[in-house]
């Protein structure tokens, strides 16, 4: 039997792989579903545009570009994971710059490169930008936004008896060999232990003999400002002049109001300012960004976020999943939310041999966690 340690989207998706292929698994959860990165991310599929802004197809660009057709496929109940009952926020994304363009960033987005990922759209054929403040440039993104929640409560009921809620204090070695799992609720052995527990995964590998897989934290200072009234919803992402864009907008509703969740280069500049700087930096942001929109706010707090990936020895960003396998263990980090398949691919490109039969234990399941701006 397969353990899957973490109950994240890539766990979750890695497992609904293996039943497709009746390889025997089960997810363990120490806490609720998708509590830490997977609820704490926008929910945005994206296929690496925001990746291409200075022009250049980059690698991370073009090995997330098949991510969203996968997605897409999925949520329509085709493929090996079916997530057809999923609830969409959008089809498709928005990018749009208050600035003008450099007529070579035009000519790339307008270039056969792109032609699949993006088309230009008129202001007046997107609610919220046909108006008179809006002097830009906007663009329409082929890549989804999923509801994050919806996606793992789908998940969970196809997994059912596959989700257990339970505490991995530790590997179980034999010799240089993984061989199971030490939980709160005692041992579980199984031919293969896979870990997609994020920051957990580290605490986990610290006795390990292999010292060579390290992980690395990359902070974010993400600001939600919940309105008093509802807006015409917003997913996407204002560009300028850098390689990142300024700022990543969702929408999102929680305790009866709608809340802006505000990420990109906002939340990675501001992880060392303190809350009332970041959220000064906040307002700041949805002014030059969006200004020409009005919204009531009724507060605005800082959602400070941990993406766990694998060292990259200068701290960059991954541009793939990873996944390390040793002998009876693969350490895996799908280091985006639109890269889960991808990682499950790679995990199963590794499975061979015949699987140890283990009894799955009877343990409770985990509820999904909830939206950390609830």
């Amino acid at each position: 039997m397969k353990i899957i340690v973490g109950g994240g989207i890539a766990g979750l998706w890695l497992a609904l792989e293996c039943q497709s292929r009746g390889i025997a698994c089960c997810v363990l959860e120490q806490g609720a579903l998708g509590q830490a990165q997977t609820l704490a991310s926008q929910g945005m599929i994206h296929g690496g545009t925001k990746y291409a802004l200075d022009g250049v197809l980059s690698q991370a660009a073009t090995v997330i570009g098949a991510m969203p057709s996968r997605w897409l496929d999925a949520l329509a109940g085709r493929g090996s994971v079916n997530l057809a009952g999923v609830q969409l926020h959008r089809s498709d994304q928005l990018l749009w710059s208050t600035d003008s363009l450099k007529s070579q960033l035009v000519g790339f987005f307008a270039s056969k490169a792109m032609a699949s990922r993006m088309q230009r759209i008129h202001p007046d054929d997107e609610p919220g930008f046909g108006d008179a403040g809006f002097r830009g440039m906007l663009y329409r993104l082929n890549e989804p936004v999923i509801d994050v929640a919806s996606c793992l409560s789908v998940m969970s009921e196809q997994l059912h008896g596959c989700i257990f809620q339970a505490q991995v204090q530790s590997l179980v070695w034999k010799g240089d060999r993984v061989i199971g799992v030490e939980t709160d609720g005692g041992r579980l052995d199984g031919d293969t232990v896979i870990l997609t527990a994020g920051e957990g995964t580290e605490a986990l590998l610290a006795d390990s003999p292999h010292q060579d897989i390290r992980m690395q934290r990359r902070p974010l200072a993400m600001v939600a400002a919940r309105l008093v009234h509802p807006t015409i919803p917003i997913f996407g992402h204002h560009i300028g002049f850098g390689s990142k864009p300024k700022l990543t907008v969702s929408t999102h509703h929680a305790a009866a109001h709608q809340t802006l969740y505000l990420g990109g280069q906002l939340a990675e500049d501001g992880v060392n300012l303190s809350d009332d700087a970041q959220i000064t930096q906040g307002i700041e942001a949805l002014q030059t960004s969006i200004g020409w929109r009005q919204f009531d706010i009724i507060d605005l707090s800082v959602i400070r976020v941990t993406r766990a990936e694998p060292a990259t020895g200068q701290g960059h960003r991954p541009d793939t999943a990873a996944v390390f396998p040793r002998k009876g263990l693969i350490v895996a980090w799908p280091t985006k939310l639109a890269l889960a398949p991808a990682l499950a691919d790679d995990v199963l490109a590794i499975f061979q041999g015949k699987e140890t039969a283990t009894q799955r234990p009877a343990w409770s399941t985990p509820g999904i966690g909830q939206y950390p701006w609830h």
